[in-house]
């Protein structure tokens, strides 16, 4: 199939995939000013909450990575920017084209002829296999986060330097919404092969040049002259501000220094109340941003599923509610909340800590506690990550498992620690914000939840649910993949290698009127803004 494609129903997503090489003009979103014609010029100024860890997004687990690499780096097809970020379209990117075979087995991309890397190199088939494959086949030391994703390619084939083939082992439907994320960037072979450390250095395809990173203060990334876009991007350059302190941060947008923020609902009432109307909201997916909290099951006592188990029913989620989302939040099991594969909350309610009697899940831990041998309880260290988002919910955990005897001893880490920690399984416990990927059970279960998946971090293997797992990939039918889906769900909210505490509902982004053709949309995926400019 070419041309224009309807993603196939049994995803269960509302994506669609459009392949041309015409740039088409987006509708004004919600929200969105009145559209005039774009302006050239300026520099738009933005925040990240910490630095990142790594500039190798294939390696990174986070978007402190993403937001100040992706303006300088391109995936092979893309999500466009401007759609509702409830129905996102893939579009075409560094391939103009593509081809699914009518068995869905084999998908044939032809690239853009003249596009060219940062440093003069041009892009050919050769840099998209070995990115793939890079991905798929990890040197020792390095852990590529999404490497499961790619599990399904078998082989690939050059047709030609532009024109590159891939086989799958098996029907891969969510391949392009996967591949379409900001994660799968292309990468110059020559470039890594020539020793440069894609953890290091930065040379992408994108429409920003990553220029000059001071660790701790800011990233800038001046305007690309040889992109591959014509008339492409409008503005001059990107310059990120790593501002951890989210009142410092909040009182960089409040001012208009920097054009882009994520506020809670009260903040939302400041900003409405001190700028007015120079400010729009939008809110995002509910649900795709989740505080996971990873319970070790390789050390003591947390190999034993009743402590576990104690812990989850030890968490008043009203009061989570109530106290880190301003009263405006939704529980959660694993698949984002208000999607196709959501549980409901009457189904959720029937597990482990979901019940909305407080005492008598407090009762409940207590009596499994002493079962396990724990009847005072006992202490654990509670590492958290040193961003803003981390600490309140790691208080919050402290404050509720001390009242069953369960002391914890927080302890903050930066973010290279943190994911060190996670990943080398050196912690106790841990609630770590994720961004879910996308909102289908190949990308949340082959990350968090499949027994090697790269966020397999609580070291949890259920091979019953890898049988779930496996037999919904290629189901067609929608009902029927709901079904393992949710099969799926129940085991894993009762063997409890991790669990989502409740999400929010009313948070959104503030964007300051000035800066227009942007929408927050997936954080991983839509900001490299190519379209954007400010309004003069």
């Amino acid at each position: 199939m070419v041309g224009k494609l309807s993603v196939l129903g049994f995803l269960g997503i509302a994506i669609t995939l459009t392949a041309c090489s015409q740039t088409v003009q987006q509708p004004a979103p919600p929200n969105q000013p009145v559209k005039d014609t774009p302006q050239a010029g300026g520099i738009l100024n933005l925040v990240s909450l910490s630095d990142p860890p790594t500039l190798d997004i294939h390696q990174a687990g986070t978007q402190a990575t993403t937001l100040v690499v992706q303006p300088a780096m391109q995936p092979l097809v893309r999500y466009d920017p401007l759609s509702d970020p409830n129905s996102p379209k893939v579009e075409p990117n560094l391939a103009e084209r593509w081809d699914i075979s009518s068995d869905g087995m084999t998908y044939t991309f032809l690239l853009r002829k003249g596009v060219r890397f940062h440093n003069g190199d041009e892009l050919t088939v050769k840099d998209v296999q070995y990115s793939f494959e890079r991905q798929m086949n990890p040197e020792a030391g390095q852990v590529m986060q999404r490497r499961d994703l790619l599990a399904p390619i078998a082989s690939f084939a050059t047709i030609d330097d532009y024109t590159l083939k891939i086989t799958m082992k098996r029907p891969y439907p969510s391949f392009l919404a996967n591949i379409a994320l900001g994660w799968f960037v292309i990468l110059d072979k020559q470039w890594v092969q020539a020793g440069h450390d894609p953890a290091k250095e930065v040379n992408g395809t994108g429409p920003f040049i990553f220029k000059e990173y001071i660790r701790g203060t800011s990233v800038d990334l001046p305007k690309n002259p040889i992109y591959w876009k014509k008339g492409f991007p409008y503005l001059d350059g990107l310059k990120y501000f790593i501002i951890p302190d989210a009142s410092t941060g909040f009182a960089a947008c409040r001012t208009g220094q920097v054009l882009t923020c994520s506020v809670t609902p009260d903040q939302q009432k400041q900003l409405a109340s001190t700028v007015g109307d120079k400010v729009r909201f939008e809110k995002g997916k509910t649900g795709m941003g989740a505080n996971l909290v990873h319970f070790n099951t390789k050390v003591k006592p947390f190999d034993d599923i009743r402590v576990r188990t104690a812990l989850v029913y030890a968490v008043d989620r009203n009061a989570a509610i109530a106290v880190l989302h301003d009263g405006q939040g939704v529980n959660q099991a694993f698949m984002p909340t208000g999607g196709p594969w959501a549980m409901s909350s009457t189904d959720l309610a029937k597990f482990p800590g979901y019940g909305p009697d407080a005492e008598k899940n407090r009762a409940e831990a207590k009596r499994l506690l002493a079962e396990a041998g724990y009847p005072t309880g006992f202490s654990v260290t509670l590492p958290w990550r040193q961003v803003t988002g981390y600490d309140a919910p790691s208080i919050f955990l402290k404050d509720q498992w001390a009242k069953i005897g369960v002391i914890g001893t927080l302890k903050s880490l930066e973010s290279t620690l943190a994911y060190e920690a996670l990943e080398k399984g050196n912690y106790e416990i841990m609630e770590f914000l994720v961004g879910l990927r996308l909102d289908d059970p190949d990308s949340v279960f082959g990350e968090h939840l499949i027994c090697n998946g790269t966020r397999n971090y609580q070291k949890l293997c259920i091979s019953e649910l890898d049988d779930l797992f496996n037999k919904q990939t290629v189901t067609n039918d929608p009902a029927e993949r709901k079904r393992l889906v949710t099969q799926m769900e129940t085991l894993a909210l009762n063997q409890l290698g991790k669990f989502s505490l409740p999400v929010p509902t009313g948070n959104a982004t503030g964007i300051w009127n000035t800066l227009r053709d942007w929408r927050p949309g997936d954080t991983h995926s839509t900001r490299h803004f190519e379209q954007s400019w400010l309004s003069k």
